[in-house]
Order: C-alpha cells, then structure tokens, then sequence
C-alpha cells in the first residue's frame, strides 16, 4: 500500500470497523509460478463493475479506507481500469499487486494508484524465471520501466526461495533505480495441496540467516526494505518452521486484527478475516445480505499470531506500535 495513510478515527484498534479491504478482484492469472497457492481458474466467475462499485461504496461507509487489489493477476479482469477510477473517486488510497506483465497497457487507471507492487524474485532470468517461468523477469522489467517512466510509486515484492537467498541485496541495488521499496518475503509452508518447493530443517537454517541478514540491513536507516525491522525479529523468532500460524499469540506479536480492522473480499464477493484462512473459514456473501452484515457475521479466527510479514506489519500499525509507525515514515522520506 501506499507510505501515509489517509487518517481515519475507523483506524482505531478499539473501534469495530474495518479500515483496510484486501481485493482479491480475479482467480485468472497469467504466470503459473510452482510455489504459489492460488487456485487459478478452479472456480470461474467474477464481479461485475455494478457490484463492485456497490461493495467498495458500502466498504467505504463502513470505515475502510485503504484499499489493496490483487488477485490471481489483477490486471486481467476486465472491468479493472474502471474499478481503480471509482475506487480512487470514491475516496479510498489504492495499492494493486501485480506480476507486472500488463502494466504498460494500463497506464493511465495506474498512475492512480498509491503504490504498485511488482513481484520480482531476482535481478536475472536466470533467477525470477526459475519458478515464475520463461520470460516472466523480461516482461516483469518492462512494466517497471514503463510505471517508472510514468512517475507511479513502485514497491518490488520478494518472495525467498532456494533459488534467490543471496539475491535480495541486488534487488534493492535496482529498487534505487527504480525508487522503489522491497516488501521480503519468505516462502510459507504450503496449506493447500503439497506441491512446488517444500520446506525442511535446512532450508529453516538458510532462512534463518537470510532474515538476520535483512534484520543488519534494516539498521541502515536508509534502507529500501519495506518492513520494519521488528517485523523481521518475529518471524526470526517464530517456534515452528512447520506451520505458519499458531493458536498462540507468540512472545512479542502484536494482537490480530484479521476480521476487526483488515478484511479480504474475494472474486465472488465473499468476505474473509484473512488470505490465509479462505479455505478454513466460510466466506460471508457481501452481494446477498450487504457489506455491514456480512462483517458482522464473520467467524473470527482460531489463530492468534503468524508468520507473513504483511500481516504482522497490518497488526503492529493497527495497533498503533511506535517502530512500525516510525518505519512507515522513514519508508516515506527516504525515497528520493
């Protein structure tokens, strides 16, 4: 998402209404990378623009007021030029997720955004195309260059893996080209099905050192790495390489939000707590009985804390934690 919120009393951890909506707009992708675990084209049907412009209006009187659109890929739907124009005008700041491929033919509904984030693996064919397929880094470059040349503010998305633990200094070395931040990620054991790369003892140790690493590069204070250095110690920290959440709040995290002030909103337009928990939880149908009783239904998870960096981040600024808020700014003013 983008560097200062849009301020809003409903950011308030005490207050139940939601403050950010994750999009997940379409299942359809054009990358079929072996780690990811979407479940690309398993079910069809999207929202249409109508509807879509009546859930995001009832979002927005609810409270949110930030907005992530992802998907699958979300530049394949084909309603999305028009969804981000209504979303920016009915007054949310927008961030969209993307693999970059189509950036260049959405320019104009782009330039809108608060930020795109861009998955980028590596700084090499060799490197990205290694699980995302041929060509996906060439293209992923071209559609940085052309948001560059386009002045919209760029986040790179870094997700490690076997194939890039020694990769993601270079990558911040081409985010200053770019003026970009770098959202690292690791891998996360999978939750559904078995596939692509697995997770074992050694790869934890490698991970383990790679987050230490990222943990001295966050002491430099002008550096690209989005997350906040606490961030990085909890999932440093994290007991159970096994399993990426816990039915404990572990030493440290913050309280969950998930389904208080951060929802996800799917392609049918069923609401969720988390990304995380679709397949664990009933999603709550916004188009049958409204945005507000669908939020108020929601089953609040069984999980009490995990190990994405993006929602221990949400949690510690929802929870208004003094070095996520500080690493918010510093993001913002050392761009440049």
């Amino acid at each position: 998402m983008g560097f200062l919120p849009k301020i809003s009393y409903f950011a308030l951890p005490f207050i139940k209404r939601p403050y950010i909506l994750l999009f997940n707009i379409t299942q359809k992708c054009n990358l079929r990378c072996s780690y990811c675990f979407g479940k690309y084209y398993a079910e069809t049907g999207e929202l249409s623009f109508p509807q879509i412009r009546k859930i995001l209006t009832e979002f927005y009187d609810l409270g949110v007021r930030r907005l992530g659109i992802s998907g699958g890929e979300a530049l394949l739907h084909k309603d999305i030029d028009r969804v981000i124009e209504e979303a920016v005008k009915i007054g949310f700041d927008v961030g969209l997720n993307s693999n970059g491929i189509l950036v260049p033919y959405h320019l104009k509904s782009l330039r809108l955004l608060k930020n795109l984030s861009i998955s980028l693996d590596g700084t090499t064919a060799a490197i990205h195309d290694k699980y995302r397929g041929k060509e996906a880094f060439k293209r992923a470059l071209a559609g940085i260059e052309a948001a560059y040349q386009a002045g919209i503010p760029l986040h790179f998305c870094c997700t490690l893996t076997d194939a890039n633990l020694k990769e993601w200094p270079k990558i911040i070395n081409l985010a200053k080209k770019y003026n970009a931040l770098v959202q690292i990620s690791p891998l996360y054991p999978r939750f559904r099905g078995d596939g692509g790369l697995k997770l074992a003892k050694a790869w934890e140790k490698k991970i383990k050192k790679t987050l230490t690493d990222i943990i001295q590069e966050k002491k430099n204070k002008s550096s690209r790495i989005f997350y906040s250095e606490n961030t990085y110690r909890l999932m440093l920290n994290w007991p159970d390489f096994t399993s990426d959440i816990s039915s404990v709040r572990e030493l440290g995290h913050p309280p969950c939000l998930a389904g208080n002030k951060f929802v996800v909103l799917d392609h049918k337009g069923r609401l969720f707590p988390c990304v995380r928990l679709t397949d664990s939880l009933p999603g709550q149908d916004c188009l049958k009985m409204g945005v507000r009783q669908a939020y108020n239904k929601l089953l609040q998870p069984q999980c009490k804390s995990c190990r994405w960096a993006c929602y221990i981040e949400y949690n510690a600024l929802l929870n208004f934690n003094l070095s996520a808020i500080s690493n918010l700014f510093l993001n913002r003013f050392s761009k440049g």
